[in-house]
């Protein structure tokens, strides 16, 4: 594998590890948002995580400028990325076992107003959350 195949993927890893610690906080912001009294504050900071989001976003795909075909492999064909990747999954589905088991057990003390959509964009954001950390934990250098 050449050189410059290398540099291409860390830098769509360390892309990846940015759009996926940020697509987590703001799932878990909107997930607790549902909770609130919905009063002004709150309404801010929800707006401008959205924003921020949406920038974080915007400045990913603009400055990727990788070919479609690597957005789309399942794979890198590095072994070291492949292998942190691969237990980057790991920890990700362990977290999510670890937030259903969680709950199941506290679901008496879970207030009945949140809804199915809530839970889901909730667990949505604990697996991005944990697969972004997991990632940036194991390619530190």
């Amino acid at each position: 594998m050449k050189q410059q195949d290398i540099k291409t993927e860390e830098q769509f890893m360390r892309q990846n590890i940015r759009f996926c610690i940020s697509a987590g906080v703001v799932c878990l912001l909107l997930s607790v948002y549902s909770l609130t009294n919905h009063n002004i504050e709150e309404m801010i900071v929800v707006g401008m995580s959205v924003l921020f989001y949406m920038v974080v976003t915007a400045i990913f795909m603009i400055k990727a400028s990788f070919p479609l075909k690597m957005y789309f492999k399942y794979a890198y064909k590095d072994e070291f990325l492949n292998t942190i990747d691969i237990n980057a999954y790991k920890h990700t589905s362990c977290a999510f076992g670890v937030c259903l088991i969680g709950v199941l057990y506290n679901n008496d003390s879970i207030p009945s107003e949140v809804s199915h959509a809530n839970m889901a964009i909730f667990y949505l954001g604990i697996m991005l959350l944990v697969y972004g950390v997991s990632t940036l934990w194991q390619s530190r250098d």
